[in-house]
């Protein structure tokens, strides 16, 4: 044995759900099954519903068709829904950045980011609106943000070399 023994693979929001059911069943008394069942409802309200995760598959059918309107409009209609999920605006966030609307994105990704800092996609993504709009001190300081989150991130020697090219080359 060496010590430290690896943590168990976290439980899944569906497991994480299980259980609060199970443990709503043999609850002991009533405060107790109050918090129970509200601790259920937090992770249910977690989920995206059926019809949220209809809009996001028609969203990409859209993308796929480079109807950049029509997937933005069907994410934004998945955002109406379930307002509380940040990864629905990180998806729209995306939509927006392929289709050059880089302030519309900066927008969404300001959304996820005060809901989920520690979201590194999010986090790059900013990066490539702000290197996009030609503000090289936010891309990179967005970019950084992302390294410290992820350091093993994909690519990233190359594009904080971009980066800091795009800054350096704003010195004229």
């Amino acid at each position: 044995a060496t010590g430290s023994s690896p943590r168990p693979p976290r439980k899944t929001l569906h497991d994480r759900l299980m259980d609060a059911e199970k443990a709503l069943a043999m609850a002991g008394n009533e405060k107790q099954a109050g918090e129970i069942s509200e601790r259920a409802e937090g992770l249910r309200s977690r989920a995206l519903t059926g019809s949220v995760q209809m809009l996001i598959s028609d969203s990409h059918d859209a993308l796929e068709k480079h109807d950049f309107q029509q997937a933005q409009d069907d994410l934004t209609a998945a955002i109406t829904i379930q307002p509380d999920q940040p990864i629905l605006y990180r998806q729209r966030a995306a939509i927006r950045l392929a289709a050059g609307d880089n302030n519309g994105a900066i927008t969404d990704l300001g959304v996820v980011l005060q809901a989920d800092p520690g979201d590194p996609t999010a986090w790059g993504m900013l990066a490539e609106a702000e290197h996009d709009r030609h503000e090289p001190e936010a891309a990179l300081r967005a970019f950084h943000q992302m390294l410290l989150l992820n350091p093993k991130s994909p690519d990233s020697d190359t594009q904080l070399k971009t980066l800091e090219k795009a800054r350096d080359g704003q010195q004229d």
